[in-house]
């Protein structure tokens, strides 16, 4: 079983910044729509048919999960072992806009199960992958943090949260982008006791990668 990790944030919290220091050999990078991270790609080959073992793939719209999962296992095989979902909500969200002529709620029924099984997919990665899903935030009636999600399926009868052992919130305070493991009874946010340092935490996912395989002896 994999380490699978959901890392919150606002647009512009440093979600994607925090990626600059991933070792491209080691990690593959999907993005979901389509996005060039906010950092140079020159070393990061995109994954295809003729290079199964690239660092940086973009899901086909036609079959996002479907060539997602695919592009996981091709990066696997390949030796990736830590893998980065960024932004996963956009899966639900392209889903949805692809299927907004269709009436009734049996399309919110598919999308979070749909979802559901990625999650369950990612966790049966061999035990010395991370997978890191890039997420969205959005704040409820009471101003607490949840997760971005479209339709109730997934937000009231699955707690995607609870699927984790670790949830970063990234944030911008004081002009510091940092992660945040631990910050009040109005987030989701948590990790083990001790696997990190005090909150914020630099703003550097591959030092929060290597936290937590140090923590878990990956």
């Amino acid at each position: 079983m994999s380490e699978i990790i959901l890392v919150l944030g606002t647009s512009g919290s440093g979600k994607s910044y925090s990626l600059r220091n991933l070792d491209p050999k080691t990690s593959l990078l999907a993005s979901v729509d389509g996005k060039r991270p906010p950092f140079s790609l020159k070393d990061w080959p995109k994954l295809d048919s003729k290079n199964p073992s690239g660092s940086f793939y973009v899901p086909q719209r036609a079959d996002p999960y479907g060539t997602l999962k695919r592009a996981i296992l091709s990066g696997v095989k390949a030796g990736k072992k830590t893998i980065v979902i960024d932004d996963s909500q956009f899966l639900l969200a392209n889903d949805f806009f692809a299927k907004a002529h269709e009436k009734g709620y049996e399309k919110f029924t598919m999308m979070g199960q749909q979802f559901w099984t990625l999650i369950e997919f990612c966790r049966d990665l061999p035990e010395d992958v991370t997978v890191y899903f890039m997420h969205h935030q959005e704040l409820d009636t009471f101003g607490n943090i949840q997760v971005k999600t479209i339709g109730k399926m997934l937000s009231e009868k699955g707690s995607i949260e609870g699927r984790f052992t670790i949830c970063l919130v990234a944030q911008k305070a004081d002009g510091h982008y940092g992660f945040y493991s631990n910050l009040t009874d109005q987030t989701i946010a948590k990790a083990p006791p001790n696997m990190f340092g005090s909150d914020p935490m630099d703003n550097d996912l591959k030092a929060i990668d290597d936290s937590i395989r140090e923590y878990w002896s990956l």
